[in-house]
């Protein structure tokens, strides 16, 4: 046994080469490209032996190596020229497959009216055990090819007729690969499968499947090896979403190749097709043929089907200018989920078409607005194939309005060659279909600033210029595109709206007049038993739709012997509040006090508009008092306390809600009331408080005790002068001025005397009242224009309208007030005193200024009615219309008128008129006696308006003007 060993040892050792590899004869071992590559690479040139070529060889190579293979033009006394070059891949570490890259390759030429097309010459490939099927590689190829193989033999044959045929042939890279798949000779078809599936499990997918060395590009005659991928299977996100697959082409040389499809992929071009399923039965979505790119493709579904279409004369290409090789492309596959409730997806495969209805609003978000009611619409996320419109029907309620607009809108062409100019059009209908309101080849009316919305910034708007706005319930758009959006991408973006048209009562007219006029949200309750009371969901109202301020009025009326009991719950004015609520303190009622800044940073209440919710009773119709105002959030929040409670003591109330300066954002969300009205059982005031006469008298009592009193209770009084007159008021105890918590012993009362004036009325005197007759604490109050110099004289301008005071006696504990009022005029002295004080001529130029009138209050240097003078009551201040001085001379007045009548009718007239001047000096008398006995007794007191009758209205009927 040790010899053996011995002898096993001395033996020399020859080393051995791979199939792989080329043996030199020096014993070393070099690449199989080596051979006959113009290198010496073994260094005994055996690898260069003289006329050595490339062909009529087996070559074997590694998995993972790459091989340059090139060949000479042969020389014309070898020609014509025949060559075989067979490539083996030998299993395990030498692969199973063989892929050839040609790097250059130029035989003869291409001439297709020759018998074969190659003249010159040509190269075919062939396969070890598969049929062989014709066709032949001929001509200057621009780019390179690429090749796989089926089997793992191929071979390689080149002819060549001529010596003046181009001749140059390099392979870059040789690869011998493992087997991945089957291959595909010429004229085939390959179609990959792509499915989406659902797991258990959430998990997010991207994939990338990669055709290694497959190009697609101009024709020429030859040959064409794809091998197949294998069903790509996916994961995707439960089941109430749908995954859809979103592929298209990357990782290829930038050409400059224009992009090639539809018609232009001829049986001579190889092209890819999708099929939106997992069958060729389902819609192509694109045919492609050539470019640099593949635009993206995106399955309805969780299938897409890839058919790759070879064609025996097509050869793929590269751009001379492109530095380098063509390594093939990559398809990427992006798994995309969109619900399939969801308005872009499209759950039907043959029919693309949505339906939004207005949803129920008990679906709201966080907000509180109803889904349904809103949203947006994108265009569909998959890819829609050729002569496909897909429709939108929006379906509201039978009041609702339908407000769409366009935030984005994008139609770019990938090819240049249309088949017309409208490939792609969008139509819009108001209603089902029945009126057309838009038809757009290229973009829509764009709102596209609303795109910009964000935490950070608010854009304004969208107008009725940039958006549609049915006169129905109902609005369907249509989308068609005649070529597909794989090649005519068109995107969108919708945002839709219902807009609530309804509302509550029935409209308001309005007053005569009134400018400006009341605008729809104005309305009016007609004797309705009860009702809700809250402003309309009409967005075009609030400042989301454009507004900028809103007004509304709501009348509520009620029938005879009927109140009115008004709940107002909640109110919320937005964010612009320049608004306080507080409460008055000699009303009690809820008072708005404007809070304004002015550029020093001061307070200033005077200026601008204000958004409030004001409450007024009507007991006139041309007259409004103040219940309540409100005009903060926190006044009547939704959980601000309990409801505020209004009980009118006419038949009208009426709810002034106004906003101003809308916040672009701001809808019915943000600005709103809620409020609940019903009438009850109460009888009407029996006596008339709205009164025009000469003068008269008002008793008030608190708490009322006769049933005038209680009927009336609340209702304010109305005095009113004739054309050129004024007014004069007087009642007991002091006027009140600036009265604040600090202070309460302004007044020893609660009760309250307003005195009102103007139209619409103003606030002009708070009386604190005291015991009538007490003249330290006599009130004395002029109409306005009085002061003024604008009443009673015809130099003076006249009053708009004739002067009035509106009484309110707020009753809050036991207590009573008293008033009087004249109906006066200007003296000639004072007259002719504003005269001079308003630098008019000192003699006034009208002849009914000649006379000084003989009735009248020389406190007040008034003029006041001769029904008043001598009538039994003091109506001037200081009771000078009663004195003894001024009436106890009535009988002489009346003598010296009895001439007049006794030239009607002789002596029985002058009996008749002696006695009527005896009854009337009786009477004069007796009224004389019972007026001094009145007061000496202090029961002079009266319980409402009145007047007494004097010797004026008995014999000058010009002057029986009574009260009202």
């Amino acid at each position: 046994m040790w010899y053996v060993v011995l002898m096993l040892v001395a033996l020399p050792l020859v080393p051995s080469c791979r199939i792989s590899e080329f043996s030199c004869r020096n014993g070393r071992c070099v690449r199989p490209d080596a051979y006959c590559d113009g290198n010496n690479d073994c260094g005994d040139d055996s690898d260069e032996p003289r006329q050595c070529t490339v062909c009529n060889r087996t070559y074997y190579g590694e998995v993972g190596k790459t091989y340059l293979l090139s060949l000479a033009k042969p020389r014309e006394e070898r020609l014509p020229f025949l060559c075989h070059i067979t490539f083996t891949a030998n299993g395990h570490m030498h692969g199973q497959l063989v892929q050839l890259i040609f790097d250059a390759f130029h035989i003869g030429r291409f001439e297709p009216s020759a018998l074969d097309g190659c003249p010159d010459g040509h190269m075919q490939l062939s396969e070890l055990g598969r049929p062989f099927t014709g066709g032949s590689w001929c001509g200057l190829a621009k780019g390179f090819a690429v090749y796989y193989s089926e089997t793992s033999t191929v071979t390689i044959t080149l002819r060549v007729y001529h010596s003046a045929a181009p001749f140059d042939f390099k392979l870059r890279p040789l690869k011998f690969i493992r087997r991945r798949a089957t291959s595909l000779v010429s004229g085939d078809v390959c179609r990959l499968l792509l499915v989406a599936e659902q797991p258990s499990k959430r998990t997010d997918v991207s994939d990338r499947i990669s055709f290694e060395h497959v190009a697609i590009g101009e024709p020429l005659k030859g040959d064409l090896y794809q091998p197949p991928s294998p069903l790509l299977t996916t994961t995707g996100q439960p089941n109430s979403q749908d995954g859809t697959i979103d592929a298209s082409l990357s990782n290829l040389n930038q050409t400059g190749m224009e992009l090639r499809a539809w018609s232009e992929c001829t049986g001579e071009r190889d092209h890819l097709i999708f099929y939106d399923g997992d069958s060729t039965n389902d819609p192509v979505l694109v045919k492609y043929c050539g470019g640099d790119w593949l635009p993206r493709v995106v399955s309805r579904g969780p299938h897409m089907l890839v058919a790759f279409h070879s064609s025996p004369f097509s050869v793929p290409l590269h751009s001379e200018s492109s530095p380098s090789p063509l390594r093939g492309f990559e398809l990427d596959v992006d798994i995309l989920f969109s619900d399939s409730n969801s308005l872009d997806y499209s759950r039907n495969s043959r029919k693309c078409e949505f339906w939004v209805n207005a949803s129920h609003p008990d679906t709201e978000d966080a907000k509180g607005r109803s889904r349904g009611r809103s949203g947006d619409i994108l265009s569909p996320r998959h890819t829609l194939p050729p002569n496909t419109t897909c429709t939108y029907r929006f379906v509201g309620q039978p009041t609702d309005h339908v407000w769409l607009y366009f935030a984005s809108y994008s139609h770019q062409p990938l090819l240049g060659n249309s088949s017309h100019n409208c490939s792609t059009r969008l139509r819009i209908w108001d209603g089902g279909g029945s009126q057309h309101i838009a038809d757009h080849c290229g973009s829509p009316r764009l709102c596209d600033h609303s795109s910009l919305n964000n935490a950070t910034r608010l854009t304004r708007p969208c107008t009725a210029h940039e958006s549609y706005i049915t006169r129905t319930s109902q609005l369907t758009v249509q989308h068609h595109s005649d070529e597909g959006t794989a090649l005519h991408p068109a995107t969108f973006r919708i945002r839709y709206e219902f807009v609530d048209t309804r509302y509550v009562g029935e409209p308001w007219p309005g007053r005569k007049g009134e400018d400006p006029p009341p605008q729809p949200c104005s309305r009016v309750f007609k004797r309705s038993k009860s009702g809700h009371i809250r402003p309309p969901k009409d967005i075009f109202l609030y400042g989301r739709g454009g507004a900028k301020n809103m007004s509304c009025l709501f009348r509520i009326e009620a029938g005879q012997n009927e109140r009115i009991k008004l709940t107002i719950y909640n109110a919320s004015f937005g964010e612009n509040t320049d608004c306080t609520t507080e409460t008055d303190l000699h009303t009690g009622r809820s008072v708005c006090q404007r809070i304004r800044q002015d550029e020093n940073g001061d307070d200033d209440s005077d200026v601008g508009a204000t958004s409030e919710l004001h409450v007024f009773e009507v007991p006139w119709r041309d007259v409004k008092v103040s219940r309540g105002c409100f005009c903060d959030n926190s006044s009547l929040s939704p959980s601000g306390g309990q409801p505020i409670t209004f009980v009118s003591a006419s038949r009208v109330f009426e709810i002034a809600f106004t906003i101003a300066r809308f916040n672009i954002t701001e809808d019915y969300h943000d600005v709103y009331f809620n409020a609940r009205f019903e009438t009850v059982r109460g009888p009407d005031c029996p006596r008339k408080q709205r009164m025009r006469g000469s003068g008269g008298e008002i008793e008030l009592v608190s708490p009322p005790k006769a049933k005038a009193d209680k009927y009336c209770d609340g209702l304010p009084w109305l005095v009113e002068a004739h054309e050129n007159k004024s007014l004069f008021l007087l009642t007991w105890g002091h006027i009140m001025t600036n009265i604040t918590k600090d202070d309460p012993l302004a007044c020893t009362t609660k009760n309250r005397v307003l005195l009102y004036t103007g139209k619409p009325i103003r606030l002009m005197k708070v009386v604190c009242p005291a015991p009538p007759q007490d003249r330290k604490f006599a009130v004395h109050v002029f109409s306005e224009e009085w002061t003024k110099g604008e009443a009673g004289s015809g130099m003076m301008l006249q009053p708009p309208r004739p002067p009035s005071f509106l009484l309110e006696f707020i009753g809050r504990e036991a207590g009573s007030a008293a008033l009087s009022w004249l109906e006066i005029s200007r003296t000639k002295s004072s007259l002719m005193q504003l005269a001079a004080d308003y630098g008019e001529p000192a003699e006034p130029s009208n002849d009914t200024l000649d006379w000084e009138c003989p009735h009248r209050c020389p406190e007040l240097n008034a003029c006041i009615s001769s029904s008043l003078w001598c009538d039994g009551r003091s109506n001037c201040p200081s009771g000078f219309d009663e004195a003894e001085t001024q009436c106890g001379g009535v009988g002489r007045r009346l003598l010296a008128r009895l001439p007049a009548y006794a030239m009607l009718g002789g002596v029985a007239t002058g009996v008749a008129a002696c006695c009527v001047l005896a009854g009337v000096l009786v009477a004069s008398r007796l009224r004389l006696q019972q007026k001094r006995r009145r007061r000496r007794l202090g029961k002079d007191r009266n319980t409402g308006p009145h007047r007494v009758p004097t010797e004026e209205m008995l014999l000058d009927p010009s002057s029986s003007t009574t009260s009202s």
